[in-house]
């Protein structure tokens, strides 16, 4: 199996807000890896960046408009 082509999915601002989006989307199926500063052995706050498979992009931006338009409910 070739390996997937990973592709800019969005920009979110720290790395727990990545590692949530993409859990939100493993959780579909969609294959999605946190890059950023803090990332590393020595993590840094600030922004990472989301990627995606690409034949799985479409999919991926639906989903987020998805959660934007009906966010979870608050308890």
């Amino acid at each position: 199996m070739p390996s997937p082509v990973l592709v800019h999915l969005t920009t979110v601002g720290s790395a727990f807000e990545g590692r949530v989006l993409a859990a939100r989307l493993g959780a579909d199926g969609i294959l999605a890896l946190v890059h950023g500063a803090s990332e590393g052995p020595y993590p840094l706050p600030g922004p990472v960046e989301v990627v995606v498979d690409a034949d799985q992009l479409e999919e991926a931006r639906w989903l987020l408009e998805a959660d934007e338009l009906e966010p979870a409910d608050e308890a």
